[in-house]
């Protein structure tokens, strides 16, 4: 193994370790975290704790979205300079970046900081997301409001982007096998 490919092995685990915190750490978010959270009566309590919680995870999803296209594009050029790719793999690749895009996408939309780096004009209040409080009446929120939220929207993608990639290696180690 020389440097290069050492360095290949890095940018990839950095690129596997941000997404599995950012889609974790949203799936430990919603399955667990919030519906503990909804059903305690701390009131104030509550609230000043929820609002410690979104602004650590939010700057952990800004690292993660960093680490995410810096080590993507890295990824990208390597993978399409390095062997002869079939038309599925582009077809493939085309649909894992616009599912992180999207995901990117609904994160600034959320209120990352990030989010309010790329658009500056538009500045969030502090603490302001785009999803309801834990501490807001479920019954007014509707079904479809629910359903699609912007946190359960992300962690969709990225359970999709996780496919497409395990797709990706799946026809780029077949189109290897074929030389």
């Amino acid at each position: 193994m020389d440097g290069i490919d050492l360095l290949r092995a890095v940018v990839r685990w950095v690129h596997v370790v941000a997404a599995v915190v950012w889609v974790g750490g949203s799936l430990f978010y919603l399955l667990v975290l919030r519906p503990a959270m909804s059903g305690s009566n701390g009131g104030d309590t509550r609230e000043r704790f929820e609002m410690t919680i979104n602004r650590g995870f939010r700057d952990v999803v800004d690292v993660a979205i960093i680490a995410l296209i810096v080590t993507g594009v890295v990824i990208t050029f390597d993978r399409l300079s390095s062997a002869p790719i079939t038309s599925a793999y582009y077809a493939v690749l085309g649909l894992k970046i616009a599912a992180a895009v999207s995901m990117f996408l609904l994160a600034r939309n959320l209120g990352t900081r990030l989010g309010r780096w790329v658009r500056p004009r538009r500045r969030a209040a502090a603490g302001a997301v785009a999803e309801p409080s834990l501490a807001d009446d479920p019954k007014r929120r509707s079904r479809w409001g629910m359903l699609f939220s912007p946190s359960r929207l992300i962690v969709a993608l990225g359970l999709v982007a996780f496919f497409l990639s395990a797709l990706m290696v799946h026809i780029y180690e077949s189109g290897i096998a074929d030389i």
